[in-house]
């Protein structure tokens, strides 16, 4: 056990982004700080600018997973990327299926993946507070949710994991946001056009699963245009708020005095 004064604890930063394909998810990793590993099993890195300061973990199988989660723990990366979680599962559920010779999961094996799971989940936060930059992507799923027999209340849309390794993983992120693509209508000297603008939904939206915690009292925006990594981190001390503008100055009008009109003396008859 290690006992730390509060000031000295450096709280982590592990972020979940999910959504659709060609939402923008993987364009993140563009703007992952200093040398980076990326655990790619989605072979989607098309949007990820070639630098060499990424290193790939193409992963094919369960053990490639772990070979890669391995090469992240011990490896001097700053920045690590998981791209996609969805993906990982879905070579945990394989794995699983050719154990015991299946061709479809049942209850008794997915009670033996969710622990899997949920250990590389417990190392992506641990090399967070190590002090990397763990981010980690995720396909998105809509399900319904019955509050009461018989009534259903609006869709949740929702990283597309397994109930309980996905409440265990938005559970251990700091920021969950969901990513979106929006087309925006320009007119420039008579000519129209569409500019495509990356969305990052972190609150104010009751369908989506979103989530940024901070401190009390800090206020964040709704939605992060062309979402960086700086600028998601930045929502946990409130440094995107926007500053309110300073209220101007009523000036007080000054009235003009109207002279006064002097009343002409009666002519007196003599």
């Amino acid at each position: 056990m290690k006992l730390k004064s509060l000031t000295k604890v450096k709280l982590h930063q592990l972020t979940l982004i999910y959504g659709r394909p060609s939402a923008g998810k993987s364009h993140v990793i563009n703007s992952l700080p200093g040398k980076t590993l990326i655990i790619d099993t989605d072979r989607g890195l098309a949007s990820v600018t070639p630098d060499e300061r990424y290193d790939v973990a193409e992963c094919y199988n369960w053990e490639d997973v772990l070979e890669a989660f391995a090469i992240a723990k011990t490896g001097e990366y700053d920045s690590i990327a998981v791209d996609h979680f969805t993906n990982v599962q879905e070579l945990c559920y394989k794995h699983i299926m050719e154990k015991y010779k299946v061709d479809k999961m049942q209850i008794q094996h997915y009670g033996e993946a969710s622990p899997l799971l949920k250990s590389l989940v417990d190392q992506l936060v641990d090399m967070s507070y190590d002090g990397k930059n763990v981010l980690v992507i995720a396909q998105e799923m809509s399900i319904n949710v019955e509050e009461d027999e018989g009534e259903d209340v609006p869709k949740v849309i929702c990283p597309n994991l397994s109930p309980a390794v996905r409440s265990y993983l938005q559970a251990s992120a700091r920021i969950i946001a969901h990513a979106q693509k929006e087309n925006k209508k320009l007119f420039e000297n008579g000519k129209r056009s569409i500019e495509e603008v990356y969305i990052a939904q972190v609150a104010g939206n009751p369908i989506l699963t979103t989530k940024v915690t901070r401190k009390p009292g800090i206020e964040i925006p709704n939605k992060i245009k062309n979402p960086t990594w700086a600028k998601l981190t930045k929502l946990i001390t409130g440094d995107t708020t926007k500053k309110p503008a300073k209220a101007k100055e009523k000036e007080t009008p000054v009235k003009e005095e109207k002279p006064k009109r002097t009343k002409k003396a009666k002519k007196t008859e003599e």
